[in-house]
């Protein structure tokens, strides 16, 4: 869907959301008259000029944030009340490379001088994907303590690593996480489903240079969808997934370095309805599987090191059937769509039945060429 930019610059447009946050009388739940959730989302710009801004998209505005390359710009006093209401916050591809002052900033409101302003207090999602020069360096230590009502992290396209920095595992409340193409290496923060993130529904790490997953993932009970392709996954611990997992309904390992998989994901059958397991080194897949993913609607298993028919255990053949010589997919179950091609028994298969037909091609030639020769013999 199309979304009109805001032509207005930053400044501009805080001031307008400061000015309706200033202006607009309390809402009814704040009279306690109503305890109904969080206003409706309305852009920065907004034809009725008394709507308070719950959502500002600042994305690809780096020349506004020159020279500091900050967020300081967002954090002056007279634009406190606009920060305020927010609950959708985009600084996507702004040419930031620190998020300093957006941390915890002590006042004298109380009488021992602890209390704490808290900048982001509705914000539910936070968006600083494609700015690379972020790193884990780029964020206070007291980061997370800005955003106690967060739900959605997308930090796509940066630099953080080569782990998860600290400030944002202190987000308990998240309920998606994107850290793609970022610079994480190792094994994937092990707390994650123990002490972290354990209300996370969607997990995307794709296109890092991750090598091992914690059991931890195994006990995540909200996760529907997990992404951990093009990373450098070698195996998958048993218990990931697990029978805990019982909201997971896509697991997302392509273009990684797998040679087999858990019998665990068999402990997922009620609820898995994607698998993705393409560009891996598998050579045969856990006995089961098949049978029990009576939802299955999408596995792909294409480009793995499967060699033989044999090679596929009797419920995967039973149930979805031999690739097809051309496609390389296995057809049988209409319900699910499943890709074989790139594997060697698929390649040897359709490179035999290419072979065949050209063979009959010749032959066809051939007797239409004697068969011409006899009809012009006749002529003679």
């Amino acid at each position: 869907m199309f979304v009109k930019k805001d032509l207005r610059k930053i400044p501009q447009i805080l001031a307008d959301a400061s000015q309706r946050a200033a202006s607009s009388p309390p809402s009814l739940s704040e009279e306690g008259d109503d305890t109904s959730s969080t206003p409706p989302t309305k852009k920065a710009k907004s034809n009725n000029k008394n709507e308070i801004i719950t959502e500002m998209r600042l994305g690809r505005r780096a020349p506004e944030f020159l020279p500091s390359c900050n967020a300081s710009i967002l954090l002056q006093p007279k634009f406190r009340p606009a920060l305020d209401n927010l609950i959708q916050l985009s600084l996507y591809d702004c040419g930031l490379s620190s998020l300093a002052g957006i941390e915890l900033h002590p006042t004298n409101d109380d009488d021992d001088g602890t209390s704490s302003m808290t900048l982001f207090p509705k914000l539910e999602q936070l968006d600083i994907g494609r700015n690379p020069k972020l790193t884990n360096d780029s964020l206070p230590d007291s980061f997370h303590t800005q955003f106690p009502s967060l739900l959605e992290l997308w930090c796509d396209d940066c630099s953080f690593g080569p782990t998860i920095p600290n400030t944002l595992l202190q987000m308990h409340h998240v309920h998606v996480v994107r850290m793609t193409m970022n610079k994480l290496e190792g094994q994937l923060e092990q707390g994650i489903g123990i002490k972290y993130w354990n209300h996370i529904r969607v997990l995307a790490m794709d296109g890092n240079k991750l090598d091992s997953v914690g059991k931890g993932i195994g006990r995540l009970e909200y996760l529907e969808k997990l992404h951990l392709r093009q990373n450098k996954l070698r195996l998958l611990p048993e218990g990931v997934p697990s029978a805990a997992n019982t909201s997971l309904t896509m697991l997302c390992l392509s273009s990684n370095l797998l040679t087999s998989l858990p019998k665990s994901i068999i402990d997922v059958a009620d609820t898995l309805t994607e698998l993705y397991v393409n560009g891996n080194q598998l050579q045969t897949l856990p006995e089961g599987l098949a049978q029990k993913c009576t939802w299955l609607q999408k596995f792909n298993v294409a480009h793995n090191n499967i060699d033989k028919e044999e090679s596929l255990p009797k419920d995967f053949v039973m149930r979805f059937g031999l690739p097809d010589v051309v496609s390389g997919q296995c057809t049988k179950d209409d319900a699910c769509v499943v890709r074989l091609e790139g594997n060697p028994m698929a390649e040897r298969r359709r490179k035999a039945y290419l072979e065949e037909e050209k063979a009959k091609a010749k032959a066809l030639e051939v007797e239409r060429a004697a068969a011409e020769m006899e009809v012009d013999s006749d002529d003679d």
